[in-house]
């Protein structure tokens, strides 16, 4: 099974704050896959791909 990261823990993996990773939620530039609550999960592919996008805008 693949490991899950909440919204939190895939904000420490990224190096951002959980608010700065919401904003992007909202502005549609990342789309978080959702678990059977509704809340917003994160595999460890979608962190990568997260970490690839940043990288192009620096």
């Amino acid at each position: 099974m693949e490991k899950r990261y909440n919204l939190s823990k895939a904000a420490k993996e990224l190096g951002v704050t959980r608010q700065t990773l919401y904003y992007w939620f909202k502005k549609g530039w990342v789309k978080p896959k959702r678990d059977y609550r509704n809340y917003p999960v994160f595999t460890e592919e979608d962190i990568r791909s997260i970490q690839k996008w940043r990288n192009t805008l620096e």
